[in-house]
């Protein structure tokens, strides 16, 4: 039986730190499992076609998803027993700060789409398909939405407005829920953020239950290289100080790069 994991997010869940893992121990998932990260979705535009329907929700531009997929797919060596494990967070479509009405209104037909795509490029095997969903507890989620946006764009917006504008987009757990609907026959698995950060292997611990490898292949798995990093508030308001001045482009991203490299070095030391 191929057994097939998609993580599909969601946004700000610990989605980098779980990339990382999987980059990290690709030497023991790639024997049983293609391995699907986002510098592959994205470098093909895949991703871009994700967030693209996520946007217009035409046929059209949910069918154009659909097709990219299926060629994707046709060039995945399976072998003859080779399952996949993929992640990325935009096949669920933008992040919600930056398409605010719709949200992951999107989410479930594009997992339903790339879940047909994958059976019809699989069809004749019998094939285990498991959607995980990362979440995190609303407030936390917010904020982090919030700090990304900070230092990604010129938000000018406070925190509370900021949640206030997005307070009519169901919680994360709905979004799972509705997700899980649409797709009756496969197994929709969820777990959040705040419950395995502290493991020993933070967000890949999910992984690692997946993999199921004999004691002596998961006693080498290691934990994520790379997680994102949560600023204080003094940092975050800091920025939003900047993002509200006079500064031009040019002398803002680099007030901010100076910013940041500060708050990394300090929370280096605190660690």
């Amino acid at each position: 039986m191929r057994r097939i994991l998609l993580h599909l997010g969601l946004h700000k869940t610990g989605m980098t730190a779980a990339q990382s893992f999987l980059h990290e121990n690709r030497e023991l998932v790639w024997p049983r499992f293609a391995l699907v990260l986002p510098y592959k979705t994205r470098k093909s535009g895949l991703s871009e076609a994700a967030t693209r329907h996520s946007i217009y929700r035409l046929d059209a531009t949910l069918a154009g998803f659909g097709g990219q997929i299926q060629t994707f797919l046709d060039g995945l060596d399976f072998g003859e027993r080779r399952g996949l494990i993929l992640s990325e967070e935009n096949f669920l479509g933008l992040r919600p700060s930056r398409n605010r009405e719709e949200g992951y209104g999107a989410a479930p037909e594009l997992a339903e789409t790339l879940v047909s795509v994958l059976r019809r490029r699989l069809l004749g095997d019998e094939v285990d398909i498991t959607v995980y969903l990362s979440l995190r507890q609303r407030e936390a989620w917010l904020r982090s939405l919030w700090a990304h946006d900070l230092h990604q764009t010129r938000i000018v917006q406070d925190l509370d407005g900021f949640c206030s504008d997005l307070a009519h987009l169901p919680t994360l757990q709905e979004t799972a829920d509705t997700i899980r609907d649409r797709l009756p026959t496969i197994t929709v698995e969820t777990a959040f953020l705040e419950q395995v950060q502290n493991h020993p292997l933070g967000a890949g611990a999910p992984f690692a239950n997946f993999l199921d490898l004999p004691p002596e292949k998961a006693a080498l798995l290691r934990g994520p290289a790379r997680v994102s990093p949560s600023f204080s508030d003094e940092v975050l308001q800091e920025m939003l100080s900047l993002n509200r001045s006079s500064l031009d482009e040019a002398a803002l991203i680099t007030q901010k790069k100076a910013l940041i490299q500060t708050a990394q070095t300090e929370l280096a030391r605190q660690t």
